[in-house]
Parts: structure tokens; sequence; C-alpha cells
């Protein structure tokens, strides 16, 4: 495939809103609770979308590298979560579940099933999502999210650790390694001869988006809901709606990709693809260095002016765009280096972009 085809702005875009949308909700436990809905429902959708455009990357590009080259970048990425885990927040990696794992341990996988037919890859999507649903009627879901401190001294059991790989750590493999599985399909379906002319992908998007959204405010019978209380409105200070992740959280968060993504893909104001497209060029930065702003920066200040969290929501909005801020400054100094030095290794390739 093409050059151009594989650096499309559109995608990049698409990646950036999805971090930048991910940047204050990772900060949300700073923000006094409870947090207004609109603030839960746009951090909600960052992670599908990041996961879905990596996933989708691997679609468009397996064919120039070899299984190797997959199992070293998931490896990166993997290894990446892991030292987060354990330097920025002292914790057993492996337990919580960051959503580097699923993303690092679809990869490989990805790479494996690249050619497989699209129907195919629909039925293994519908099939891990399904299984999300009957994992937590057999085993229940945890309100509380594994985490093992290593100031602890103590282990879980097997079982509680495989239910928080696959049920309820904060991204288990069902459903988040089903999102890999839908963007793969989707990058696939929307790459395919004739179909980017299409509206199939509006038609697609207006119905999950109308249809998730419904199911996820309107009270009915036998349907988890935010309307029935069975949505958690904070756990552990975050606030996404998708504690624990629903069949009606699944549709909308599909629906609201495909809308954003043909939003981007028609849209002709360059300064707004430029910005976002270049947070979509750092996502990995960006992801790592806005936690530890949160755990360096902010939370020190917190305890410095004696207060728990930010009870103001205009100055936590400040304090975002600080964020932000900072961190754009820092990938502009990055982007000044890789104009004098371009990356070679495939870890800075990772953190740095290409």
């Amino acid at each position: 495939m093409p050059e151009q085809q594989l650096r499309l702005p559109w995608i990049d875009a698409l990646r950036g809103l999805a971090i930048i949308l991910m940047v204050p909700a990772n900060l949300s436990p700073y923000f006094v609770e409870p947090h207004p809905m609109w603030f839960r429902i746009l951090g909600s959708f960052a992670a599908p979308m990041f996961i879905m455009v990596s996933a989708g990357m691997i679609v468009l590009r397996g064919d120039r590298h070899h299984l190797t080259y997959y199992l070293k970048r998931g490896g990166i990425v993997l290894s990446i979560g892991v030292l987060l885990d354990i330097l920025l927040w002292g914790i057993l990696p492996f337990t919580s579940f960051d959503v580097l794992y699923p993303i690092g341990l679809a990869m490989p996988l990805l790479y494996l099933l690249r050619r497989t037919e699209t129907r195919e890859l629909f039925y293994i999507s519908v099939i891990i999502i399904l299984a999300t649903y009957v994992l937590q009627a057999l085993f229940g879901y945890h309100e509380e999210v594994l985490e093992v401190y290593f100031s602890e001294l103590w282990l879980p059991g097997i079982g509680r650790l495989l239910q928080s790989w696959f049920i309820d750590g904060w991204f288990p493999l069902f459903p988040w390694l089903g999102y890999a599985f839908i963007g793969a399909l989707f990058y696939r379906t929307l790459f395919g001869e004739g179909v980017g002319r299409s509206l199939h992908f509006v038609t697609y998007g207006i119905v999950l988006t109308v249809l998730g959204f419904t199911l996820l405010f309107v009270p009915l019978p036998f349907v988890r809901s935010i309307a029935d209380g069975s949505i958690l409105a904070s756990r552990g200070g975050y606030s996404e709606i998708f504690y624990p992740p629903t069949f009606a959280y699944v549709f909308a968060s599909v629906g609201v990709v495909l809308l954003l993504s043909t939003l981007l893909r028609r849209l002709r104001f360059p300064p707004v693809h430029s910005i976002l497209a270049f947070f979509g060029r750092y996502a990995m930065m960006v992801y790592i260095l806005h936690q530890v702003i949160g755990v360096w920066v902010i939370e020190p200040a917190l305890a410095a002016a004696g207060a728990e969290t930010i009870s103001s929501g205009p100055l936590f909005a400040v304090v975002n765009l600080l964020t932000l801020g900072l961190i754009a400054g820092i990938c502009y100094g990055i982007e000044l280096l890789k104009r004098r030095r371009h990356p070679h290794s495939l870890l800075a390739r990772v953190l740095f972009g290409r």
C-alpha cells in the first residue's frame, strides 16, 4: 500500500482526539465528585478510539512487516504499561490491567489474522462482546478494581487475578480485545474498493449511537443502564460509563467512532486537523506524560494547597489546558530533534512516532 495511504491526516487526527479526551478522563480523580454526565460521556470514548485506531493500522501496514516486528512492538507497548504500573503507581503489573495491555497483546494476534475474511472478523468481535456478558453473569463484576501495591506484600489468588484480566480490571480482555477486532473490521471495510464513497458508515454510526444512548438512559427490563444505577458512577475516582461495559456502551461507543471517523475524513479545516494530528503522532508520549504530570505535579500541588481534589470545574479545565500545553511543548521539542535525527529504533518510533 502506498505510503500516502499509510499516513492519512484524519487517522492521526482521530488518534489525537482520542488522546486529548483521555487526558481529562485520566485526571478525573483530581476532580471533585460527582462528575458532570457530559464529562463522563466524553471521556468514555477515548479508549475505544485509541484501541480501534491502533488495531486498524495493523490492517493497513501488516504486509510491510513480519510477525517478529509486531511481537516486538506489542512487547514494547506492554512494557510501557508495566513500567507505568511499577514506577508511577507502585503496583504489581498485570493485575489491574492498563489500557496498553490489551493493545500490546492484540498487535501480534491481529497481524496473524490480518487476512481473515471480513465476516469472520465480525464474528470474532461479536463472540468477544457476547462472552463479556456471559463472564460477568457467571463470575460477577467487582466494584473495586484489583490493585496490588508493592507496599502491601500480598499476592492475589489465581482466580481473582484471572477475573481481573478477563472481566473486571480497568481494561480487561473482554470486551476491550473485541474493540481491536472491531477496529480491524472497520479499517478493512473502510479501505475496501468503493466503500469509502458510500454513506454506510454514517448510517451505521447514527443507528448504533442512537440505540446505545437509548439503552443507556432509558430504563428497560433486563438491560443494565445508567438509568437503573447498575453502571458505577465512579470507580477509584474515574467516572467513565463503562464500569462495567454493557451492550449499550459498546453500541454507543462504536457508533460514535464511526461518526467521528466520517467527520474527520470530510473535515476541511487544516488547523483543526494539524492540531489533532500533532497530538495523534505523539499519542504514546501524551499518554505517558499526562500521567506523570498528574502524579508528580498536580497531586503534590493539591497536597501543598491542603486540598484533596479540585473543587472548581473551570479551574479543572485550566489545569487540563496547562497540562496539554506543557505536553505539546515537550512534544514540539521532540519534533525539532526528530528533524535533525530521525528515530530509527523501534522503541524510539513507538515512543516518539515516525
